[in-house]
């Protein structure tokens, strides 16, 4: 029985289907196939999304190989070594490729666009967070993931990036492919092949709230959330017979996608991303959607069925064998020669390791440790806003901008430093990259406690609780989506819609990420924006130059030099919910 066939436990057709795929040349040439004969044939499809630069991932005792684990199950369908065979397999991904892990965030991720280029990725889909370091960093001109030089060569990428609806200053952009057309091989149980063609559209939920302004909308970006205009580019391939089957490659959740398209619609399977969710299942009406989960902790799979008729004509008839099978945190590992060699691919693999190496330096060098368990689970009494690793996230803001009070918001929250039963944990420089891994400017605000207030109520509206959701360096008690009171260094400064003595006059210093101070949020209910917006453009705004990682880096290091390398976290909660 295969290793794919382990991994999907009840999938056993598939050693079936391997072994029996495995009866023509690496390259579709030498011996011919047996002759088609009408029946059912399959193809195997497997979406990664989300992986935000996980290809390899440190914990405190264990290096886990993750993409090289996925790439041997790709490896599983398409063949090894001498038996390979790309067009066994549709290979795709949901996009957010880059940001996160410190050896993607340091190495501007060149380890996860090489990575795909040589597990040859048949289309991606263009994530948010592609447009954090600047999009034309990480697509080519042409409409593809980055060319690069390794091993003394240059290798030109040619893995395509599809969304059909973005728009620059009203205009589509060029350097995005509306749809792919890739024709792979499908096959039968008794070895027989027949090639079919599969249209990938490229598409994503309106996302411009998910990024930095001015990166996107300042930079003239839009998404138009069109679901019909898909349906019609779907329908098309089909109607004038380039495709067999059409998919939809969206970033963005694939059971709201798959409902998006409505009922009429032609597309024959929704591949999604951006929620970092596993999902698979069908509409009411049928149609089928799967989803890979994120960081390369699972990835998606699912059977393309067709049918060749008595007259030889292919059709579509359904996608079944869903499954989301998580990557095995005990066959990822590789600590020595030979270990779990039968479940890991050797090329990415290599390209881990030297990632790995590259970011030596900055995962070696310790700048101090922490005591604590700094998770992002919610402190209790928080009222679901607060955890300790954001709390240390906040401080370290205050520090960087010498302010009173900072905030950050709940899904810039990346990363999880628990102790795991030890007495300490050592912070390095690649660590920081992953607290902070979105090179944020830090916003610096010089405001009065009656304007932290409007912040603080902003941050009550189901618009602003999104943003303003962690905070330290004053306690706010809050109920029924009201601020009910706020305590400065354990006092009541203001309550019940009143201030103590001439608190709301007062002066403090505010600081928070670029995302906050840019993000253009109106609340439906309330019509509250946020306030951080309209001080933008005034005095109020002291400073918008120091990038949160490389200062966070700077602050850390002074203070583990002033206390014998202790890093000190606050674990208590400053939104207090108030019963």
């Amino acid at each position: 029985m295969s290793r794919f066939t382990r991994t999907l436990g009840a999938l056993a057709f598939f050693a079936v289907l391997i072994i029996a795929c495995r009866k023509d040349k690496p390259d579709g040439g030498g011996a011919p196939l047996p002759a088609v004969q009408p029946g059912e044939y399959l193809l195997s499809l497997i979406e990664t999304t989300d992986i935000h630069g996980y290809i390899v991932n440190r914990d405190n005792e264990n290096t886990h190989y993750r993409m090289a684990y996925i790439a041997d199950k790709v490896k599983d369908i398409r063949g090894h070594e001498g038996e390979y065979n790309r067009d066994r397999l549709l290979l795709l991904d949901g996009g957010d490729l880059y940001q996160g892990a410190s050896i993607s965030n340091l190495l501007a991720g060149r380890p996860v666009y090489v990575a795909m280029d040589i597990m040859e990725y048949d289309a991606v889909a263009l994530g948010n967070h592609e447009f954090d370091w600047g999009i034309e960093s990480l697509v080519e001109e042409d409409a593809t993931l980055p060319d690069y030089e390794r091993n003394g060569k240059k290798d030109v990428n040619p893995v395509p990036v599809v969304c059909s609806n973005l728009y620059r200053n009203g205009a589509r952009v060029p350097w995005t492919k509306d749809y792919v057309i890739v024709e792979k091989q499908a096959a039968n149980a008794g070895g027989a092949g027949v090639k079919v063609k599969i249209g990938i559209v490229g598409f994503a939920e309106n996302y411009a709230g998910s990024i930095m302004a001015s990166r996107f909308t300042g930079e003239g970006f839009s998404i138009t959330e069109d679901y019909s205009a898909a349906n019609d580019i779907a329908s098309r391939l089909e109607s004038s017979g380039q495709c067999d089957a059409t998919i939809l490659l969206t970033h963005g959740a694939a059971d709201y996608a798959a409902i998006k398209l409505g009922p009429g619609s032609v597309i024959d399977l929704v591949l999604g991303g951006h929620s970092h969710q596993t999902l698979l299942g069908k509409t009411s009406w049928g149609t089928p959607y799967i989803q890979g989960g994120r960081y390369c902790e699972h990835y998606a799979y699912a059977d393309l069925k067709f049918t060749v008729s008595q007259d030889g004509t292919v059709s579509f008839s359904g996608a079944g064998n869903l499954a989301t099978p998580a990557v095995n945190p005990g066959l990822d590992l590789h600590t020595y020669a030979g270990q779990n060699e039968q479940e890991l691919e050797n090329e990415i693999l290599a390209v881990s390791d030297e990632a790995l190496a590259a970011v030596a330096r900055q995962a070696n060098e310790v700048i101090g440790y922490i005591d604590v368990n700094a998770t992002n689970y919610y402190i209790n009494g928080s009222g679901e806003r607060a955890a300790v690793i954001s709390n240390w996230m906040c401080d370290i803001l205050r520090r960087i901008g010498n302010a009173d009070v900072a905030f950050v918001n709940g899904g810039g929250v990346r990363t999880s430093l628990p102790l795991n039963g030890k007495s300490k944990r050592d912070i390095t420089v690649a660590t920081v990259f992953e607290i902070f891994p979105f090179s944020n400017t830090t916003y610096v605000y010089r405001i009065t406690y009656a304007e932290l207030l409007q912040v603080l109520e902003y941050s009550m509206t189901s618009a602003g609780s999104s943003m303003f959701s962690r905070m330290t360096g004053i306690d706010c008690h809050f109920s029924d989506y009201t601020v009910r009171s706020i305590w400065k260094d354990g006092s009541v400064i203001y309550q019940n819609k009143s201030w103590v003595g001439d608190w709301a006059s007062r002066t403090l210093t505010l600081a928070t990420n670029e995302y906050i101070a840019t993000n253009e949020r109106v609340d439906r209910y309330t019509g509250i924006s946020n306030p951080l917006l309209k001080w933008n453009s005034t005095s109020r705004l002291i400073d918008n130059t120091l990038v949160d990682n490389e200062n966070a880096v700077t602050v850390l290091r002074k203070e583990a030099a002033a206390s014998g390398g202790r890093l000190h976290i606050d674990t208590a909660p400053h939104f207090i919910y108030y019963n």
